[in-house]
């Protein structure tokens, strides 16, 4: 009973994955509302410049564990061209501390390097396929997903033994292909807008 009770979960999680955003399809473009200054912010896919966009939100620990790093990542490739979009998918009629104004404290506060997007409805979150926070997804200049997965395989930097976001952000700088281009994203589930 345990093995078809282990097999089951499998199999839903497998299905509840399925509709990730494969590489190699393109990316979906989006115009969300930065937390910051309250001005929209358009992402065009296929506009010639190599693109992060990640989910994060302002409650999960993982997303906390992770921001250091994105924000060193962003500050270090934004002279190589690379743009970010950092963007936060939860519901922030359900959980305060994801609202317009707790996510501009925290962006202020933590001197982000790229705007903070508010995805009111977690359509944009939906379109991608992010499961949890952090989910980081790479998409060249011809608008082409060309990573998702992981920022690294581990949120303490001192057991990560793998960089799957600069990894994915080097290759394609050098451009060659990108060699692990999925990794399993780790971290808090998305707490969708209903």
């Amino acid at each position: 009973m345990r093995k078809l009770f282990a097999f089951a979960m499998m199999f839903l999680a497998a299905a509840a994955l399925a509709d990730e955003l494969a590489v190699g399809m393109k990316a979906p473009a989006f115009s969300l509302i930065n937390a910051v200054d309250g001005k929209t912010v358009a992402f065009k896919p296929a506009d010639g410049r190599l693109s992060v966009v990640f989910f994060t939100c302002n409650q999960c620990p993982y997303a906390k564990a992770f921001e250091p790093r994105l924000i060193d990542i962003a500050r270090r490739y934004r002279s190589k061209g690379v743009v970010f979009y950092a963007i936060d998918p939860n519901d922030e009629a359900r959980y305060a501390e994801e609202s317009l104004d707790n996510m501009k404290a925290r962006a202020v506060s933590k001197d982000y390097p790229y705007p903070y997007l508010k995805d009111g409805d977690s359509s944009i979150a939906r379109a991608y396929g992010a499961r949890v926070t952090p989910h980081v997804y790479v998409i060249d200049g011809t608008g082409v997903l060309r990573y998702r997965g992981y920022v690294d395989d581990s949120a303490r930097p001192e057991e990560r033994t793998r960089t799957g976001l600069t990894d994915a952000l080097d290759a394609l700088l050098a451009k060659r292909d990108v060699t692990t281009a999925a990794t399993r994203a780790f971290g808090c589930t998305i707490k969708w807008k209903s």
